[in-house]
């Protein structure tokens, strides 16, 4: 087992065992076992296994010599707002590292729906109509990200952002939180339909 693995199977270990899942520290460690398992099992069938520490500079560099796959990737993220230092920053992590971050993030997600949905199972008031209110509160609370393309769930503003832009925005939000408050961070995005759509306005007017 590598070192990096280690360290994510501690850090991920000690954050799931705080949830509001119940688990302890032992179920938790079991549960991130088998995450890191199954992202590497991913890697290995997407051939991304052994991608080098500084693929985010070799990325930049093959987009600007034209290599088709590099530019796709680059110009997408550059598209929506990403700078160069993004897109190092996010493709630079261990393969690892970075599926990990993505699967925590599912994890929060699927334990605020949980703890939201569960009072409207225990009184019988479960409902389609229940379901989606939840996930809007769900895509206010979290950034939403993935393909930009990808308008299956949501459009316009309220699209998935890109991988690239995870670092920035988790700063931006620490910055509001420590200066402003998180009641000030809960009123900017009231007046948005998700968070995705506060973040992108905030890129344009160059908050962010």
């Amino acid at each position: 087992m590598s070192i990096i693995e280690k360290d994510l199977k501690e850090i991920y270990s000690e954050m799931l065992s705080q949830l509001s899942t119940g688990m302890t520290f032992k179920q938790a460690r079991k549960e991130v076992k088998a995450a890191i398992q199954l992202c590497k099992e991913q890697a290995k069938k997407e051939g991304t296994t052994d991608l080098p520490d500084n693929y985010g500079d070799l990325l930049i560099k093959g987009a600007e010599s034209g290599e088709p796959t590099a530019k796709r990737i680059v110009d997408k993220a550059r598209g929506e707002g990403a700078t160069n230092e993004d897109i190092r920053e996010f493709w630079n992590l261990n393969d690892l590292q970075r599926r990990m971050v993505i699967w925590s993030e599912n994890l929060h997600r699927v334990a605020m729906a949980a703890s939201l949905l569960k009072p409207l199972w225990e009184s019988g008031q479960h409902s389609e109509d229940e379901e989606e209110k939840v996930a809007a509160t769900i895509r206010k609370t979290f950034p939403m990200y993935g393909d930009p393309d990808n308008t299956s769930v949501t459009s316009g503003d309220d699209r998935p952002l890109p991988h690239e832009l995870r670092g920035r925005v988790d700063r931006w939000r620490i910055k509001i939180i420590n200066e402003e408050g998180e009641d000030i961070l809960r009123e900017k995005i009231s007046k948005y339909s998700t968070f995705n759509s506060l973040i992108r306005e905030e890129i344009r007017k160059g908050n962010l």
